[in-house]
């Protein structure tokens, strides 16, 4: 008996999963003319339509959700032989999910060297669409992100402990005298970043002062808005180490105070319960863990 052809079933995955034919054209490195016409081609072939194509909205019949969990199920079962057999054929891609703060302060500037290292691993950063976003999506491979509480599950690692600190540019604290004291920096111009925007009033608590008034100061939605800010002069804000360290070195910002108490944030390396391209997966985690400094754990 004659199968659906390969590439049809796999566009339906990925069109199954996503509910997006665009959505699906984007991972897949092909059209969404070319999806559409492959669903089509393989509902044709079934006989069967798949999905109810309402306006502005895509979801899967009855017969499509069925189809969509044997076909995702065979799929995964073909890529995971194919890993074990072939453990470094070239091509792979990972997806890593986090803050686009985390991807262009930490992440990129590394990401020249894993290529030199790893030639066969192509990298995927998929970006939060916010700051405090949390919850892997599927498709995702590795996800970094934070958590108040610790997370003790099989597919999640500490990854690293942020230490977050006043920062400025040199240019503002030569315009008026440094803070000597943590009441000295409410007389500077603050800035808060959207999801984070209570970690002024956390870092004075943590300095003693419980019933100090935070100025509101500038507020922004991302990270690097508020570090560009910072940049030019206009406010404090506090910094996350290690994503800020190249800013500290370069001496293009410096730490406001920097005695104990400091502020942190813990961050957490979570992958996916799938088992496709195992091996490249745990090369991907060996590096960002020894970018954290955890060279043992895996």
């Amino acid at each position: 008996m004659k199968r659906p052809r390969l590439n049809m079933l796999r566009t339906f995955d990925v069109a199954g999963r996503k509910l997006s034919f665009s959505q699906a054209a984007e991972e897949l490195n092909i059209s969404q003319a070319a999806v559409s016409q492959q669903i089509r081609n393989l509902e044709a072939y079934l006989g069967s339509s798949l999905f109810i194509r309402n306006h502005r909205q895509l979801s899967l019949n009855s017969v499509g959700a069925a189809y969509l969990e044997t076909v995702h199920e065979a799929l995964d079962r073909l890529d995971t032989v194919t890993d074990h057999l072939f453990p470094d054929r070239p091509g792979q891609t990972v997806t890593i999910r986090c803050t686009s703060s985390i991807a262009m302060l930490w992440l990129a500037p590394q990401i020249g060297a894993f290529k030199i290292n790893h030639p066969e691993i192509n990298l995927r950063i998929q970006t939060l669409d916010t700051e405090h976003k949390t919850g892997q999506e599927m498709g995702t491979d590795l996800e970094i992100f934070i958590s108040n509480t610790d997370v003790t599950d099989a597919q999640t690692d500490m990854l690293l402990t942020s230490t977050i600190t006043p920062v400025a540019s040199p240019e503002l604290l030569a315009r008026k005298p440094a803070p000597e004291t943590p009441q000295d920096i409410q007389s500077f111009e603050l800035i808060h970043v959207v999801g984070y925007d209570d970690d002024w009033y956390k870092w004075f608590r943590k300095h003693g002062l419980k019933d100090i008034v935070v100025p509101r100061g500038l507020m922004v939605d991302g990270s690097l808005i508020a570090l560009e800010t910072a940049l030019h002069g206009d406010g404090i804000v506090l910094g996350r180490r290690p994503f800020i360290d190249h800013y500290l070195a370069s001496g293009q910002l410096v730490e406001v105070y920097t005695k104990p108490h400091s502020l942190s944030a813990n961050y957490y390396l979570r992958r996916s319960s799938a088992k496709t391209g195992q091996r490249s997966k745990d090369r991907v985690v060996h590096w960002l863990m020894q970018m954290a400094g955890n060279d043992g754990a895996i």
